[in-house]
């Protein structure tokens, strides 16, 4: 167990691609290196009740979190599949007021002395990134950029999910894989990575139990062969008798 708590990496975002009754699709993970600072300001009022002259009741609302992220550098992937910048044929990307930006999940960690803290927002929004230009002086200071990230619950209540010191290693090992989504019972998440083809659904499957093998994705140029549970495609995930006994990552191979 963490006796003290310091410092922030492995931030990873997970675009939004669609929500059905409340309950959202996430897609590809998109790597964020390069993280600075996470400021995390709790959202919500206190709410109190007087009466016989004290305070009879109080409620706390839970509204999320809002605060600055800064980072080294945004990564191109972000500006895409977040703020809608889709490059031309030139490679340009062009910022459109038009555009709305997707919503995420973002997940990062928290070290510690002994083991860390990795933590999982479900349902973020992010302003378009600051930025600082300064002249080159008598030394090169690297100049950061920064979002203001909100996050807000999801239709079920969930805001942020994050490891406790007996949080099992095989949930700890996938946790920038995939969403962690929180459940009563033993039960994990399937994701697939279609590798630059077409959006597949994520499946929460319980415990010593089989995923159901989706509709093969469709990639221009290519034939879809197999799902593997590696990202060099050299392990297929076979269907019929591998069992889902952690949260899952799953890998489509292309010919």
């Amino acid at each position: 167990m963490d006796k003290v708590k310091f410092g922030i990496k492995n931030v990873h975002v997970f675009p939004i691609v669609s929500m059905t009754d409340g309950v959202p699709t996430y897609g590809d993970v998109i790597n964020v290196p390069g993280a600075v600072s996470f400021s995390m300001s709790a959202q919500g009022d206190i709410n109190k009740f007087y009466a016989d002259n004290i305070v009879y009741y109080q409620s706390s609302a839970n509204n999320g979190y809002e605060g600055d992220l800064t980072l080294a550098l945004i990564p191109e992937e972000f500006y895409e599949k977040v703020f809608g910048q889709v490059p031309d044929a030139n490679g340009v990307m062009t910022e459109n007021a038009a555009i709305e930006a997707k919503s995420f999940a973002m997940t990062f960690e928290e070290d510690g002395d002994q083991t860390g803290t990795k933590f999982v927002l479900y349902n973020c929004t992010a302003t378009r990134p600051t930025k600082e230009l300064n002249t080159i002086e008598d030394t090169k200071t690297p100049v950061t950029q920064a979002l203001t990230v909100s996050a807000v619950p999801l239709q079920s209540g969930d805001v942020m999910g994050m490891t406790t010191s007996v949080t099992p290693d095989a949930v700890k090992n996938t946790w920038h894989d995939a969403v962690y989504l929180a459940s009563g019972t033993a039960t994990w998440l399937v994701s697939f990575n279609s590798m630059g083809g077409s959006v597949v659904q994520s499946q929460s499957v319980a415990d010593g139990e089989l995923a159901t093998e989706p509709t093969a994705p469709t990639k221009d140029g290519y034939t879809f062969v197999e799902w593997c549970s590696d990202l060099a495609c050299t392990v297929a995930w076979d269907f019929s008798t591998d069992v889902v006994t952690s949260n899952v990552m799953l890998y489509a191979k292309w010919s």
